[in-house]
């Protein structure tokens, strides 16, 4: 019981001092650098909070961080936990880790409603490392993952290039309120406003689920409306959509399909198949990630406020090379 009583007068201690002691804003500036420690006095505890583990891509990201960690375990403790998509979740779980006071936040943010936990860890001199998505404020240290508008970018002149600049385009989304939504939807739209004849229709939101997107193709089709190509936010929604298509139009020429991601193997083999015709990858950050904190732990924090992995696009033409040079790709 006194041990308790102890232990908690600690705590309040702690929480009342916050970034207060010895802080000031120029040092999170710079990453809180020097101002937390690990939660037991040994190795600095590093940090992740997931958005959601159960696509693909984050199956590749989430083992490509745990990997990297792994490999530098004798410079880090390192500790994950998935807000399986829920906000609410991923505050829990963010203010959970504020409390071990750890030397490194890594963060891919369920949507911009988490903001508040991540801006608090900041201001508790936390180094936070942004992966994949941003929010609405400065308060973190970097952020890492590919440039969403650029790749929307590319997306928009391959298809426009395929279109032979006129037709119809089908896109559908992912999830409304996430930075890669909207990054990825402005960039395509940006390029498309070059071609007039070329008609957008906005899709649903379809969370980046291709049982979702498949739902959402099945009755799309319905209203018989013609398409001649569908962008989609990810290739999970591609590969739903397809789906939708051929058991809808079994035999019929098909509409140009094309996502983003290029983390499976499915996908690539989908696309030698003719299933889908290209893919723009989206590079994992999380080995970045760990790259970072582990040179902040060292007391080199990040110059940069946005390390942008780049992309490269997937074809029938390529995709034997890609699947060489990424043997990594989800099974």
């Amino acid at each position: 019981m006194k041990f308790f009583i102890g232990l908690m007068a600690a705590l309040l201690i702690v929480g009342c001092s916050g970034g207060d002691s010895g802080s000031t804003g120029s040092d999170n500036a710079n990453g809180g650098a020097g101002k937390s420690a690990s939660s037991d006095g040994a190795k600095p505890l590093v940090v992740f909070s997931q958005a959601n583990s159960q696509d693909p891509w984050r199956k590749v990201f989430d083992a490509e961080t745990k990997a990297a960690a792994e490999k530098l375990s004798d410079v880090m403790q390192y500790d994950s936990q998935d807000a399986g998509g829920d906000p609410a979740k991923q505050n829990n779980i963010i203010d959970t880790f504020v409390v071990r006071k750890p030397k490194v936040l890594l963060v891919s943010p369920t949507e911009t409603s988490v903001q508040g936990s991540i801006e608090k860890a900041f201001d508790e001199g936390i180094s936070v490392i942004l992966l994949d998505r941003g929010i609405d404020s400065e308060k973190y240290t970097t952020l890492i993952g590919g440039d969403n508008t650029e790749i929307g970018r590319e997306a928009a002149e391959y298809v426009a290039k395929r279109l032979n600049g006129k037709g119809t385009v089908l896109m559908i989304q992912g999830i409304a309120q996430a930075t890669p939504t909207k990054d990825r939807k402005g960039g395509f739209l940006e390029v498309m406003k070059k071609y007039p004849d070329i008609k957008i229709i906005e899709g649903d939101d379809c969370g980046y689920q291709r049982q979702k997107a498949r739902s959402y193709m099945e009755t799309f089709l319905l209203k018989g409306e013609k398409i001649d190509c569908v962008y989609a936010h990810n290739d999970e929604m591609a590969i739903g959509a397809r789906l939708a298509w051929d058991a809808s139009n079994p035999s019929g020429p098909a509409p140009i399909f094309v996502g983003i991601d290029g983390c499976q193997q499915e996908v690539v083999d989908m696309i030698k198949e003719g299933k889908l015709d290209a893919t723009f990858k989206y590079p994992t950050p999380g080995a970045k990630g760990i790259e970072i904190a582990a040179e902040i732990i060292k007391g080199n924090p990040p110059k940069d406020k946005k390390i942008v992995l780049p992309t490269e696009i997937v074809t029938k033409e390529t995709a034997d090379a890609y699947t060489k040079a990424n043997p990594n790709l989800a099974k």
